[in-house]
């Protein structure tokens, strides 16, 4: 039998119903879009709890040690794979006050460009490179700009009447991190010279985080109750969050293997109850491989269907999630897909290679 008539009996299969691709390509849909959505499902919620360690500061260090932190050791530790921003933030001598309410006076705190960015984006997981405008300027934090009534970008004046630009406003929410730049204004200032923090944004955390940290102290001081000090800027989250254990201890990493094994039952069932009208073939001479690669053929084309209906899923989540390394999710999302179509082809194999002539009256015999 020729490969014109194996693929001229497939398409006449396929077109009179015989096959019914319809029935199971929407099967194979269904198990498909049902691993895709799971892995992604769970792939969502990593992600989400990443988000929620990263953006409380909880994988912000601080190496407190006023007076003996060197500003640029401090930002250097941004050239550290696994850190963000790293910047040093020292109290100023003297406090700030608006026109608005001059009564009261706000702490003043003096940051170098890395501390500013981290303060910037303090509720998020993205750190962002601060414009030429938002290096100058003051920034006051989230519950002083609301109190004052100030935005940025505008210009406030001061009690004494002096202008000053609001280059932005930082975040700063009640949730559980400790900070002294909660209710302040921040002044941007060269790398130079001591400070009193050093601040370190880090994701995913480093290893040796606390030695690292320590690394931005100029001179320690020989007094062994003044040393320096490194703490998490939150620890409502707890000490670690291990992300890689939380990726391979998923429900969903067997997804894969799951969605195969289920899809090749179906392509096997596909072929098994066509097992009677197999086993005639052959007993009319048509060769067991010409057989085989008929049926490949017929399940390829409500396999190759199915999988092309589902593709849009794992494309569209390029636009789901925005900016956290779209193209991994989507290929993890694609293998469950994968696995399916490869399972069915190796399902309809199977139960083609296990048709035989011999129990043809048999299959006749137990027929429904």
């Amino acid at each position: 039998m020729r490969l014109r008539g194996v693929t001229s009996e497939a398409m006449r299969d396929i077109l009179t119903g015989t096959t019914h691709a319809l029935l199971y390509a929407a099967a194979l849909m269904a198990i498909m879009l049902a691993a895709a959505g799971a892995e992604l499902f769970q792939l969502r919620s990593i992600g989400e709890r990443i988000d929620d360690y990263v953006s409380s500061g909880a994988s912000t260090y601080v190496v407190e040690y006023p007076g003996r932190i060197d500003a640029r050791s401090c930002e250097s530790l941004a050239d550290v794979p696994g850190v963000h921003a790293a910047g040093a933030i020292r109290t100023a001598e003297t406090r700030i006050s608006f026109a608005v309410l001059p009564s009261t006076s706000l702490p003043l705190l003096e940051a170098t460009p890395g501390a500013v960015q981290a303060l910037a984006s303090a509720n998020s997981r993205d750190t962002r490179a601060l414009t030429g405008s938002e290096s100058s300027g003051i920034w006051p934090s989230g519950q002083a700009a609301e109190t004052l009534g100030l935005a940025s970008g505008q210009t406030a004046r001061l009690a004494d009447d002096t202008p000053a630009t609001i280059a932005g406003v930082y975040p700063s929410p009640e949730d559980g991190r400790s900070s002294n730049a909660t209710y302040a204004v921040v002044q941007p200032v060269p790398r130079d010279g001591v400070f009193d923090e050093c601040l370190v944004k880090t994701w995913p955390v480093p290893d040796s985080i606390e030695s690292l940290a320590l690394l931005s102290v100029g001179t320690v001081s020989d007094d062994r109750d003044n040393r320096p000090t490194v703490r998490q800027l939150n620890t409502r989250f707890g000490a670690r969050l291990d992300s890689s254990t939380l990726f391979s201890s998923r429900a969903t990493a067997w997804m894969p293997a799951l969605a195969g094994g289920v899809a090749l039952a179906l392509g096997f069932v596909a072929v098994w109850t066509r097992r009677l009208e197999l086993a005639s073939a052959l007993h009319c001479g048509v060769p067991k491989t010409a057989l085989v690669l008929q049926m490949m053929l017929e399940t390829t084309s409500w396999t190759f269907a199915a999988t092309v209906l589902c593709l849009p899923l794992p494309l569209s989540v390029m636009h789901l999630w925005a900016g956290s390394a779209p193209q991994q999710i989507v290929v993890l999302t694609l293998r469950p897909m994968l696995a399916a179509a490869l399972g069915a082809l190796a399902g309809a194999t199977a139960g083609a290679l296990c048709v035989r002539e011999r129990d043809l009256f048999a299959y006749f015999k137990h027929r429904l």
